[in-house]
């Protein structure tokens, strides 16, 4: 079952993704590595998505918020990273940052019981957005 917890700051995503660029643009091999890392995770989620491995889907989508820190610090914000923990403390599959990060909202993959995941949010203030999946794409809940 999806999570999407809204942090409670807006995302700050301009002055984030100009540091990243810049990297990018001074030839910056972390942040080329990083950017390949998460085209090879892009690569390999829908295999995962039609096998219905939703542990691997967990996996994936924590490899990719990796991924995203590592292309710039600036990505993770403090309450991101108390949330992350508190999920991954309550069991979640995996998760990263909806969209570029730096604030906004982060999705996460519960285990079939979501209510420990769904507590841990709500213990730190955060507001959980509906959210389901959908086989046509993005739809309006």
């Amino acid at each position: 079952m999806p999570s999407l917890c809204y942090t409670g700051a807006s995302r700050f995503s301009g002055a984030t993704i100009g540091r990243v660029m810049a990297a990018y643009e001074r030839g910056d091999p972390s942040v080329a590595g990083a950017l390949d890392g998460i085209r090879g995770v892009a690569e390999t989620m829908p295999a995962a998505l039609l096998a219905g491995d939703l542990a691997r889907v967990g996996t994936l989508l924590s490899a990719n918020w990796r991924l995203q820190q590592a292309l710039d610090p600036g990505m993770c914000t403090p309450v991101m990273a108390r949330l992350e923990r508190a999920m991954v403390e309550a069991g979640v599959l995996g998760g990263k940052a909806a969209g570029s990060g730096a604030g906004g909202s982060m999705f996460f993959l519960c285990p079939d019981d979501p209510a420990p995941a769904i507590a841990a949010a709500r213990e730190l203030g955060m507001r959980l957005l509906p959210v389901r999946w959908a086989r046509e794409g993005v739809r309006r809940c």
